[in-house]
């Protein structure tokens, strides 16, 4: 289990870097480079989300069916308090760091959702 999450955060960050790359290129010509952190903080955001998840999900593999659906549902409130804890912060700063933040965290949740997907397909595929 431990290989195949660090095989799929490698993928996940090796695609995330070219994003970031076409990212930052895009706000340098724009003149808005300083959005990079808001960025980031979107980033850093989504991996949390994962981490968390991840982490419940593995907890909840080996408990009896309540228990595992009280761990997930645990799961989701602090993940939506996270979420909600750095939207608000992004607010105070700003409409374009919300934005920012926003879309970074987009971004690492849809490239995970897709690549997580396409996993799923493939392995079902190589099982046939």
């Amino acid at each position: 289990m431990k290989e195949t999450i660090l095989t799929y955060t490698r993928k996940l960050l090796k695609v995330l870097g070219a994003c970031t790359a076409i990212i930052a290129l895009s706000l340098l010509e724009a003149g808005r480079l300083y959005l990079i952190g808001g960025i980031i903080a979107g980033y850093i955001t989504g991996f949390v989300w994962y981490g968390v998840m991840l982490r419940r999900l593995w907890q909840s593999a080996e408990m009896t069916e309540i228990a595992a659906k009280k761990t997930m549902v645990s799961g989701v409130i602090l993940r939506l308090l996270l979420m909600g804890a750095v939207f608000w912060a992004a607010m105070q700063a700003g409409i374009d760091y919300f934005i920012a933040v926003t879309g970074g965290f987009a971004l690492v949740y849809l490239l995970g959702m897709i690549m997580l997907i396409r996993s799923n397909f493939s392995n079902a595929e190589k099982s046939q």
